[in-house]
Formats: structure tokens, sequence, C-alpha cells
């Protein structure tokens, strides 16, 4: 069913666009996609009818699949907020680092935006090449000085689940965040807060129950 609602999503998109592709093409590009969830595959195929301007590819199609790779202006940002302040973390990818080493030398001489150009190229070709082969961001945490927001990092990043809890252990002093991780809990300030206000409002519901009684 995947299959031939991809060839069906193809066969549309490619006569949109005024792209000629041959039944074999068709198939090679349908069986790359399958590796991708079909509703975020459908999606991307939408944002091509939508914003291609040129002819369909499937690096057109791969560029538009969210599946948790950066863009390259995220991904660039990221790495310069840690080259401007070695004190903080940062969560990348193993992709952008490799990336980052056509853009350094220019970043260091003061040239930001050919710096940004050049990762964009480099970052955007590793990423196509990746993501055709259904492989996923390979995030890893560049740690910084600053001990208390490394450790906010990491804690955020186990909790999206971009890093597994035995490295982010590996990262992590005594604290809080390293107990919260040990013991998997793993709740947001936000959550947290909730989860105060649900039980102050229990206590007070029963304690008005036993006041009635």
């Amino acid at each position: 069913m995947s299959a031939e609602k991809i060839m069906q999503a193809i066969a549309v998109t490619a006569e949109l666009t005024g792209t000629q592709l041959s039944d074999n093409a068709m198939a090679v590009m349908a069986e790359d996609l399958l590796a991708y969830p079909l509703d975020k595959v459908l999606i991307a195929f939408e944002r091509c009818r939508r914003e291609l301007k040129g002819k369909l590819t499937l690096a057109a199609i791969l560029e538009r699949i969210h599946d948790g790779w950066q863009s390259a202006e995220e991904a660039f940002n990221a790495l310069v907020s840690g080259w401007e302040n070695d004190s903080i973390s940062i969560l990348t990818t193993h992709t952008a680092m490799q990336a980052a080493q056509s853009a350094t030398a220019l970043f260091n001489a003061g040239d930001k935006y050919r710096a940004g150009m050049a990762f964009k190229t480099a970052y955007e070709r590793m990423v196509s090449e990746k993501k055709a082969k259904g492989m996923q961001p390979d995030w890893f945490v560049s740690a910084g000085v600053d001990k208390e927001q490394l450790a906010h990092v990491v804690k955020e990043a186990a909790m999206n689940g971009h890093i597994t809890q035995d490295y982010a252990l590996t990262l992590l002093p005594a604290s809080q965040e390293r107990i919260d991780i040990e013991t998997g809990n793993l709740l947001t300030n936000e959550q947290r807060a909730a989860g105060k206000v649900k039980l102050v409002n229990l206590i007070n519901s029963l304690a008005h129950k036993c006041a009635i009684s």
C-alpha cells in the first residue's frame, strides 16, 4: 500500500513539475522513499508541488522530509555559538562537524558569510547522501566549560531522544540532572510545575472532603 501511494505521488508530482521519469526511475525512487514514514513522504511531495520551480528529483524530495536532521542554517548557527563562546555546550551532529572543516578557516579569518556558504554546500551534500541511505542524525554534545549549561543541554537532548541515556551519563558529573536521567525522571520544568499544581489541588480537594465529613 505504501509503495502504491508513493508511486502515485511521484507520478502526479512529476506531471505537475513537467518532469519525465521512466518506469524504472520511478520504481527506484519509490524504493528509496520506502525507508521513511509514509505520512512524511507524502507531505514532502505536497511541498514539492508547491515549491519546486525545476524538475522533480530524489534530492528535492529528501530535502523536504522532516526526519530530524537540522537545516544547514540551524546546524551552522549552533556551531557558531560554540565557536564564539567556548563556555557553552551545543547539541550538534558528526555530519555538521565534518562539514565545518570546509568553513572553519574562513570563519577564523572573519568571513562569516563565506564560511556559512561553504558549510551549507558541504553539509547539504552530506545530509542528502545520508538521507538517501535512510540514515538518522548522528547527534552528539560538544561540551563547553560551563557545567551547569552542559547539564541542561545533555538532559534536554536525552529527554528528546537525540542521545542515549548511557551517553548522557558519561557527560555529567554528580548532579540533579544525572540523577534525573539515571532514574528516568526526564520531565520538563513545565511538566514538573503542572504536576505540583495538580498535587496541591488534589490535597486541597481531599482536605475539603474531610472537613465536610
